[in-house]
């Protein structure tokens, strides 16, 4: 709540204040440079703030519960995606890999040094670390990045079967198509100010380029101001 970010006399983030409910998936979107990856860095202690609050998940340890892929995918590249997913694996159980490895379709590289793999194929890996350890909150940056279309409905039906197990999701993309078939509600940041809120009820009925328009004329409008 009221979260406002600051580097000198620059206000990266202005008063910015949401709840998510759980089991929600709720999207982020903006221009380059209104502030969506510097809110997700904040939630997830990446970065400081001057000001305001929040709290993220039931938990006295809630980082634990979160699960985050932000910018690049953070792997080791002259170890497998196996490995690097071992490695990061707090229950020690490699059924848990197994699982994700299967639900993303991976098994054909998973054994494969990280650095051969394709930008998707990395973008992938990223996602499945993201998911490990069964975190109650998921935080997504451009999660479709360098996926290919069978990829990006691999994540897209891990997304919507998490969340109907509980799992609250938000996530930044520029695939404004995507992230309609399956929020249920739209952030618009413009200016490191949140400046609206689509319902759900909104949602299901836009059509292909309404959210494109919406968030263009609020850039437009913000602009003039």
């Amino acid at each position: 709540e009221h979260l406002t970010k600051k580097i000198g006399n620059k206000t990266i983030l202005e008063d910015v204040s949401f709840k998510l409910k759980r089991g929600q998936i709720v999207g982020l979107v903006g221009a380059n440079g209104a502030g969506k990856t510097t809110l997700m860095k904040v939630i997830l202690g990446y970065s400081s703030f001057q000001s305001g609050n929040f709290n993220v998940i039931n938990s006295k340890d809630s980082k634990s519960n979160i699960g985050a892929l932000i910018e690049n995918p953070g792997i080791y590249p002259f170890m497998s995606g196996y490995e690097n997913l071992k490695l990061l694996n707090e229950s020690k159980n490699t059924q848990d890999i197994d699982k994700i490895v299967s639900q993303l379709h991976m098994d054909e590289y998973i054994h494969k040094k990280a650095k051969t793999y394709s930008l998707g194929m990395k973008q992938k890996l990223g996602i499945a670390i993201a998911f490990l350890n069964e975190p109650q909150f998921i935080i997504l940056d451009e999660p479709m990045n360098g996926l290919d279309p069978k990829a990006v409905r691999d994540v897209r039906e891990l997304i919507v079967q998490k969340s109907q197990e509980g799992v609250t999701f938000l996530i930044s993309s520029h695939i404004l198509s995507e992230l309609v078939k399956i929020t249920n509600s739209i952030l618009i940041i413009n200016k490191g100010k949140i400046v609206t809120e689509t319902s759900e009820e909104e949602l299901k009925q836009f059509k292909d380029n309404d959210l494109e328009n919406v968030l263009l004329e609020i850039i437009e409008k913000e602009d003039q101001a």
